[in-house]
């Protein structure tokens, strides 16, 4: 009798609340986002404008804006402003968990040690996955990228981004698209956190090891590449460490 009572007053009472009506920029968001991702739109394709499309949703700029800031912060479009401006098809997929661990590193929960921790963790797997997986158009970036190096050792601006960007095709060349969005976030806060970390012979030396990596690379030689890269990894926290202890 007790346990009826009981579950009439559970079926009297509202044990859920009512769903919550999503909001118009929300679900033009949604819309917009399946278009981009389903659509397999190209990365820098022009959608139409704000004015466009508030037209064609029927709803106001404001809320088209809205919409827009919430695909901008998942990296899915990117507003650029001017007469050469629009609104364009993105894919740094990785701004979000970007985002998150930079505010992590604000609060100081996050240290650069921390983020070397990681790239020790998955570079020497990346490593190894492309000397074993890259294809033909991966060791060909490679080899482009050791190229315009090769070009310019006299500009250390230059090298310290090919020297990153050797990283982030390497991740690419791994064949691991999870591998590649974490190693581009904890990339993209290093490059972040050392920007006063600069020096020629430095830069000149870190592509050097890379050419290194390449070759093993390009020969097919996982082990050495995983061994390789460590070193290269351990060797660059060293110096930041020292640099930043000055």
């Amino acid at each position: 009798m007790a346990f009826n009572s009981k579950m009439e007053t559970l079926t009297n009472e509202a044990v859920f609340k009512p769903l919550e009506k999503k909001r118009y920029s929300e679900q033009i968001a949604e819309l917009m986002q399946h278009k981009i991702l389903r659509g397999h739109l190209e990365t820098g394709t022009n959608l139409p404008s704000e004015k466009g499309l508030a037209l064609e949703f029927q709803v106001s700029r404001s809320v088209i804006r809205e919409a827009l800031r919430i695909l901008e912060v998942s990296g899915l479009v990117n507003i650029k402003k001017g007469p050469t401006g629009g609104i364009f098809v993105s894919d740094v997929y990785h701004k979000p968990i970007t985002n998150s661990l930079n505010n992590l590193i604000t609060s100081g929960e996050i240290t650069i040690g921390h983020l070397f921790d990681v790239r020790l963790l998955i570079e020497p797997h990346i490593a190894m996955e492309a000397a074993l997986h890259a294809k033909d158009k991966d060791i060909e970036k490679l080899e482009n990228l050791i190229t315009d190096s090769s070009s310019h050792q006299e500009n250390p601006i230059l090298l310290k981004r090919n020297n990153l960007k050797f990283h982030l095709l390497l991740a690419k060349a791994s064949g691991n698209p999870v591998l590649s969005l974490l190693l581009e976030s904890v990339i993209e806060l290093l490059a972040k956190t050392t920007l006063d970390f600069l020096d020629l012979s430095l830069e000149r030396h870190f592509f050097q090891v890379h050419e290194g990596i390449f070759r093993v690379i390009a020969q097919r030689k996982p082990e050495e590449a995983k061994r390789l890269i460590r070193e290269d990894i351990l060797d660059t926290k060293e110096k930041i460490e020292e640099f930043r202890s000055k």
